[in-house]
């Protein structure tokens, strides 16, 4: 025979349980009804950035000789670039290793070192590479959307996302046959890897004396498309 305290735990952990059924199905119930969906604002602009990289690299039988011949070139550089007041010219990389004979005694030394320059002003920037490859190879030269550009398109791709986030949802809404809908959560921002630019970037390595002049380079800086997106769940009203 069961004693009553017993039956009274027992109903307490019927009630319980029913209780939490309960609740499951009404989470269960609200969660039915929502819908998750994302959109993506896009918009089409010129790249209005030149970059390039420019690199000496020398050899010496001492490390102190590279070095002297490394700082000199990038000084060098440098002063050349304060010309063109539109560009930044900025220093890079510079390292120096040691040569290997085959007896595994060192021989001498190679050395490099780079600069780099970024500029919206294309023609200053073209004359300033053409001047610095009589002294270094360029290695690298690439067209992109400057920061500028992309913090002023910022507000009117958060705007057109938001305003597609709120389309999509009525549409979403109109055609499942509800009332109304209201925002669950959202989250609104720009993907790094949303951007895509036509622009071909110039890689090259070459040595001085293969350098070729940047005024034989068909450069063109392209375009770029920007992105912004808006994600999120609905929960639509019946």
């Amino acid at each position: 025979m069961i004693k009553p305290s017993k039956i009274i735990n027992l109903l307490g952990i019927s009630a319980l349980a029913m209780t939490t059924l309960g609740v499951a199905n009404a989470q269960s119930d609200a969660n039915y009804n929502r819908i998750s969906f994302s959109v993506e604002a896009k918009t089409e602009v010129d790249n209005d950035e030149m970059r390039a990289t420019l690199t000496k690299t020398t050899e010496a039988k001492t490390a102190k000789e590279v070095a002297k011949t490394l700082n000199d070139t990038i000084n060098n550089a440098l002063a050349i670039a304060k010309k063109y007041p539109d560009v930044i010219a900025t220093t890079g990389r510079h390292s120096t290793y040691p040569r290997y004979g085959s007896n595994n005694s060192i021989t001498g030394f190679t050395g490099n070192a780079s600069i780099q320059i970024k500029s919206q002003n294309f023609e200053q920037s073209s004359q300033l590479i053409a001047d610095l490859q009589t002294m270094m190879a360029l290695d690298h030269l690439s067209f992109n959307v400057s920061d500028k550009t992309r913090d002023n398109l910022k507000k009117q791709l958060t705007l057109d996302a938001t305003k597609q986030f709120q389309e999509e949802a009525a549409t979403i809404s109109q055609a499942f046959g509800a009332k109304d809908y209201k925002i669950v959560n959202v989250q609104l921002g720009n993907n790094n890897n949303n951007y895509y630019s036509d622009a071909m970037p110039v890689a090259m390595s070459m040595s001085r004396e293969k350098s070729v002049g940047i005024e034989n380079l068909s450069l063109e800086s392209g375009k770029a498309t920007l992105s912004y997106n808006a994600s999120g769940t609905i929960e639509l009203i019946r």
